[in-house]
């Protein structure tokens, strides 16, 4: 509680101090802290599933939820703060071409769930080709930012699905799991 009071103080007077609003000043301060702190990694092998990832290591890991898919493999998070999650997904490539034909299949099925603001471009997941779907979620003035990262080996392909409600914060995070994203031999 006492860290919590000094921090909030903090805000309170750089929004007096620069003018911005107190969700600004929260951001910006978050931002600076996030800066200044060394990121310590976890590394979490998924040998049955033939990859490994790195999370941060505050991060959590918690069942997948068949549920939501039956390709769900693993969820991380930070038990704290709910603002940003990791959900890894393992399928059989059925459609044939690039990452970039997977992520546009994955398109279709966000659109059914309200998702907008698509974008599709190439990337780097784990040193090998993939691609990047990045969309949005809209829901009373909120928003659930998602980056999914697909790439595709040996007849599988791999979806690192990260979602964020402050997706400006987290978009270097999520750059970092993906470079380390391994696939296993």
């Amino acid at each position: 509680m006492t860290a919590n009071k000094h921090f909030k103080r903090r805000v309170r007077e750089r929004a007096r101090r620069t003018g911005e609003s107190y969700t600004a000043a929260l951001r910006h301060l978050r931002r600076m802290d996030a800066e200044e702190q060394p990121m310590s990694w976890q590394r979490i092998e998924k040998s049955q599933f033939g990859y490994a990832v790195q999370v941060p290591e505050d991060w959590d890991e918690r069942p997948p939820n068949l549920k939501n898919s039956p390709w769900e493999t693993a969820r991380f998070g930070q038990r704290t703060d709910r603002r940003h999650s990791l959900i890894v997904f393992r399928a059989p490539n059925r459609r044939t071409g690039s990452p970039g034909d997977i992520a546009a299949g994955a398109r279709t099925s966000l659109e059914s769930s309200g998702f907008t603001d698509f974008r599709i471009t190439d990337a780097r997941v784990g040193g090998r080709e993939g691609a990047l779907l990045e969309c949005a979620l809209h829901d009373a003035g909120r928003v659930w930012a998602v980056r999914e990262y697909f790439v595709a080996v040996d007849g599988v392909h791999f979806c690192l699905g990260l979602g964020s409600s402050v997706p400006e914060e987290d978009a270097a995070l999520f750059g970092e799991i993906a470079t380390r994203f391994e696939i296993l031999p």
